[in-house]
């Protein structure tokens, strides 16, 4: 399995080499979209049977730190797969593979401790499915939240880069933002709900206010007051796309960097 994962951060980064040598070019209809989502599929399909492998061998959801990572940026290329069938996400690549690239190597130098949950235990495996869908959605808008934010950046020069031409315009960006900030933000209310006030159901122990808890109620308080604020006065621009990051960054504090302290430093 080593392997296979070595050779999947190769195709990634080989991906990520692809995309960053054809932005430079300024005519949109040149770039060659069909090769990178025929690789983008036939490695995804690798990757997901090396996720999928240890469930149906063992009919177990191993959680440990470095499969977590593989499984959230699993999901975050299946979401721009998917995605690009029915939006303009050009230029998301530019980031989304890079750090495809860099989680799986960090995953690959601390898997962490083994901890394996049975696939039968619903209310857990929702409540975990939930949980890894929203991180991975959240992911992908935090992607285009820098986006918005190196696109501003540019449209104020006066000499447009190669860079401005290769994106989709501001506002859409913008819009695809809300837009998976929303489906992110009902996918992480049911992951709080079912943890905070389910917890002895599911986890099978009362609810105890650790620094996971508190991040994650956290996040989500910001997600909806971004939510609110658009909904009420159009908010958008860098603000909000700076907001954006900072809540990911909290959420990642509640899960990812939880996971980390308490498997690799502790």
């Amino acid at each position: 399995m080593p392997i296979i994962l070595i050779c999947l951060t190769l195709v990634y980064a080989g991906l990520s080499a692809f995309v960053w040598v054809y932005h430079q070019k300024r005519n949109r209809e040149e770039y060659p979209l069909k090769v990178e989502m025929s690789i983008l599929a036939a490695a995804m399909l690798v990757h997901g049977a090396v996720l999928l492998l240890p469930v149906l061998q063992d009919k177990v959801v191993v959680m440990g730190f470095g499969y977590s990572v593989s499984v959230i940026v699993w999901l975050m290329l299946m979401m721009y797969w998917t995605g690009s069938f029915f939006y303009c996400l050009r230029g998301l690549q530019l980031l989304l593979y890079p750090c495809v690239t860099l989680a799986l190597l960090l995953g690959a130098v601390f898997p962490g401790k083994f901890a394996g949950y049975q696939i039968h235990d619903w209310p857990f495996m929702l409540h975990i499915g939930s949980s890894l869908l929203s991180y991975s959605l959240f992911g992908i808008v935090t992607l285009i939240a820098v986006l918005i934010l190196l696109l501003n950046h540019e449209l104020h020069k006066r000499k447009f880069s190669p860079f401005v031409s290769f994106l989709p315009p501001l506002l859409s960006l913008e819009k695809l933002m809300f837009q998976g900030m929303w489906l992110g933000f009902l996918l992480l209310t049911y992951s709080v709900i079912s943890g905070t006030f389910f917890a002895e159901s599911i986890f099978g122990r009362p609810l105890t206010f650790t620094h996971k808890t508190v991040f994650g109620i956290l996040s989500w308080f910001i997600y909806g007051s971004l939510l609110l604020k658009r909904s009420m006065i159009s908010w958008r621009g860098k603000k909000a796309a700076v907001w954006t990051i900072i809540a990911f960054v909290v959420l990642m504090l509640a899960y990812s960097g939880s996971k980390f302290i308490l498997e690799i430093l502790v």
